[in-house]
């Protein structure tokens, strides 16, 4: 089933990280759609839950230095 889903994330300070955040999750299987909002530390996620889960979501980030809040 596809989930929209909207998270903080941490450790997003520029243009470019949040460059590197979507590339990173628009990279996962499942994932179909990211939207970053630099001013707000935010993602808006649409994704397939039954191919990706956002703690797979966050781990992956996490592993490149970002910290997503779940």
């Amino acid at each position: 089933m596809k989930r929209l889903r909207y998270f903080s994330v941490d450790n997003m300070k520029s243009e470019e990280d949040a460059g590197k955040v979507k590339e990173i999750l628009e990279g996962i299987d499942g994932v179909l759609r990211v939207e970053v909002d630099l001013d707000a530390n935010a993602l808006e996620v649409e994704y397939e839950d039954e191919k990706v889960t956002k703690e797979m979501m966050a781990k992956v980030l996490q592993s490149h230095g970002f910290f997503m809040r779940i």
